[in-house]
């Protein structure tokens, strides 16, 4: 209900292209070639700030921002994993071995991924929250939002524009349990189209906690 929590993480692995001999701009080159030894470099930035507007600090805004970048050291070969999957419920930000998946509700998951260019390589998102309180006791959290967002993703760092965003708005609750965690639902209308399409009303089912 206060304060704030910034994060920003690099990984990064060895750039193998520059001493293994191969010839990456190859189009007959096989994919066990290229792909023998992954490489890239990843950039992420994420921040949350909670300020109490009422005096019992029952009424919260939230303001979060972030994005993120996976780089390469050989144009001809950019790592097909760790890209961003963007849209939808993301489920609080789950990750895999080949995707990170970022939340934009009011849209369909993934939406906002160029899948044609392999996967996203950049990305970012705003949002503002509004919370209030319906249940406050050790046992159990129950709490209302109305928030808006915005968001995008692209395929190369060259076509990044972190305010060229889609926009949605909605209103959601949580409700968290200490032996469960965080669970709620959100109902979010999407305003722009993506692709030709528009996002619309979408119900987003959440399990987790982001960050």
């Amino acid at each position: 209900r206060r304060g704030s929590e910034f994060t920003a993480s690099v990984q990064a692995t060895l750039p193998y292209s520059l001493w293994d001999g191969k010839d990456y701009s190859d189009p007959n080159m096989s994919d066990q070639d290229r792909y023998r030894w992954i490489e890239f470099h990843k950039w992420q930035f994420k921040a949350q700030w909670f300020q109490a507007l009422s005096q019992n600090s029952n009424l919260v805004l939230m303001l979060k921002a972030e994005m993120g970048y996976l780089g390469s050291y050989n144009k001809n070969k950019v790592s097909p994993f760790n890209r961003y999957e963007v849209g939808g419920d993301g489920m609080s930000g789950s990750y895999t071995y080949a995707q990170e998946t970022i939340a934009l509700r009011g849209y369909d998951n993934g939406q906002f991924t160029p899948y044609y260019e392999g996967g996203g390589r950049a990305y970012t998102r705003f949002g503002v929250e509004l919370h209030f309180p319906f249940l406050l006791q050790p046992s159990t959290t129950i709490y209302g939002l109305a928030f808006a967002e915005g968001g995008n993703a692209w395929s190369d760092i060259k076509d990044f524009s972190p305010f060229d965003i889609k926009r949605s708005a909605g209103a959601g609750v949580r409700i968290f349990l200490p032996m469960v965690g965080m669970m709620g639902i959100d109902w979010a209308y999407g305003f722009d189209k993506v692709n030709g399409e528009k996002g619309g009303s979408h119900f987003h089912f959440i399990l987790g906690q982001e960050f």
